[in-house]
Parts: C-alpha cells; structure tokens; sequence
C-alpha cells in the first residue's frame, strides 16, 4: 500500500484560447517546462501571440504573456535550445520573419524583424520557416513568391537565397 499522497498529474491537459489558433509550438528549454507559444487567427491586421505554461501545482495551463502580431503567424518557433545555452527566443513568420526575445520576467520584445523584399510596395508572405537546430543562428524561411531565404540572426543579412528562376544557394547552409 502506497503512503504517498495522489499525483496531480493528468493524462490530458487544455488550455483554451480567446481567439481562433493557427500555430503554436512547444519551448524546449531546461528552465521553461511545459511552456508553449500560441498564434491567433483573426482575419484582420491585428492579431495575438501568447505564452502560456503548465503551472505543476494546479495542473492547469496558465497565460505568461501576450503580445500583439501583425496578420496571423503561419508559424511559430521557440530557439531549438534544449539545453539553455543560448538567449531565449521566439520566431514568427507572417508578412515577415520576427524574432522576439522572452526577457527574464517573460515579457516580449521584438529583437529584429528580418524582410528580404526588394520592393516595399509588394510583401509576398512567409509560408514557414525552420531554425537550423545545429547552428541556431540560422534560420531558413519559404515565401509565397517561391524564395527560400537562409538568415543569419547574429547580423539580421541574408546568407544565402534560392528561387525557381536561379536555383543556386551555397550548399553549405543547406
């Protein structure tokens, strides 16, 4: 017979949002348990991105913070930092790339907003993008207008470009 007091633990856990959800991904930080980001889908300019926790004593998910993003984000990334080596990141692609930074209280701010549009008339959107989980100072971005974009986060430049016209990026960042 067991004298130990039941687990709080659930076999499912929820958290329901105030708006409709596109995106949304898990942080994978030693210091961040259960701790995910969450993207709106309004159908205006103004939409939401949140930071919510699992909160291990109540067992319920819990709103860390809130922020606003421009159009819905068609995806959202924390920094692959499985070990807590580098600074706290959060991605979102929409009209362009935004990194965010999750300061100790776990507030957001916009660290850089990375746009490879040669013209400011036209934004083709970002589809997605994937963090380079070697060199987390690589991200590769895909748009609607056929490019593919490696960035380089350390200097906010272009590291390498690919579209159907050219077909040449250098092989070394792929």
């Amino acid at each position: 017979m067991s004298t130990h007091p039941p687990s709080k633990r659930k076999e499912i856990y929820k958290y329901t949002a105030p708006w409709t959800l596109y995106s949304m991904n898990w942080s994978v930080r030693p210091d961040k348990r259960f701790r995910l980001a969450v993207g709106s889908f309004v159908e205006e300019y103004n939409n939401k991105v949140q930071i919510v926790q699992l909160d291990e004593e109540t067992s319920e998910f819990a709103v860390r913070s809130t922020f606003d993003h421009p159009y819905p984000t068609t995806k959202i990334m924390w920094i692959p930092d499985s070990k807590g080596l580098y600074p706290d990141l959060l991605a979102t692609s929409g009209d362009y790339l935004r990194v965010w930074h999750q300061n100790a209280d776990g507030e957001s701010r916009m660290a850089c907003l990375l746009n490879n549009n040669k013209n400011s008339d036209f934004c083709a959107p970002l589809t997605s993008f994937d963090w380079n989980e070697v060199d987390p100072n690589l991200i590769g971005t895909s748009s609607i207008d056929t490019t593919c974009t490696i960035w380089g986060l350390e200097t906010g430049q272009i590291m390498g470009r690919v579209n159907v016209v050219s077909g040449h990026v250098k092989t070394q960042l792929i």
